[in-house]
């Protein structure tokens, strides 16, 4: 899988950390809300440097894996980037006469235990033919941690690790502290430091 390309379709529809919680953690005083929507912002813009650093994604999303061919050779893998890996919706691909395909879940196997998660085709199958063009296969999947049914409706975020929410925050506060301050090139913020072990 030499050439590729990963964009997220949709979601996340939670984030990790409430508006409140992100109050509590900043010292604004929840009544205050000339901020919020600045706070919500910055909620994901935290989110997403922590899954950025990491190469994860935390909460429910969807992501499309866009590649010019399936992989050919003696490795048959795809692998999913940002794990951990939920589900595989549907893997699609441009046949040699141009046609737009769905492969059958028959024709390939999951295995969603590893990180990445990695699909091949399913014993004594191979991958189809593609026509040679540009993001000629893709795979839609759904990545994040595994949600909690325990409410009405599901959440998405329970599961999140705790030194990911513990970063997320602490990262939430340096950007609502230096607003206006951005330097481009400088390392990762120290308040993601605690995510190395995943990268």
């Amino acid at each position: 899988m030499e050439r590729y390309s990963v964009v997220r379709v949709s979601g996340p529809e939670a984030e990790p950390i409430t508006r409140a919680e992100a109050k509590l953690h900043l010292k604004v005083d929840s009544d205050q809300t000339a901020d919020d929507s600045l706070i919500d912002a910055l909620v994901s813009a935290a989110r997403e440097d922590a899954e950025d650093f990491t190469g994860r994604c935390f909460v429910w999303s969807t992501w499309e894996l866009r590649l010019d061919e399936f992989p050919t050779g003696g490795n048959q893998e795809i692998l999913l980037p940002r794990p951990p890996c939920i589900r595989v919706n549907a893997i699609t691909y441009v046949d040699a006469d141009g046609a737009t395909q769905t492969l059958g879940s028959d024709n390939w196997q999951l295995d969603d235990r590893s990180e990445p998660a990695r699909i091949r085709p399913a014993y004594n199958l191979s991958w189809p033919a593609t026509r040679a063009v540009m993001n000629a296969v893709t795979v839609s999947y759904v990545a994040g941690y595994p949600v909690s049914d325990a409410g009405s409706p599901m959440d998405t975020t329970a599961n999140v690790p705790a030194a990911a929410v513990a970063a997320i925050k602490l990262q939430l506060g340096n950007l609502y502290a230096n607003r206006e301050a951005v330097v481009v090139g400088t390392p990762p913020p120290q308040e993601l430091a605690m995510l190395s072990h995943w990268t």
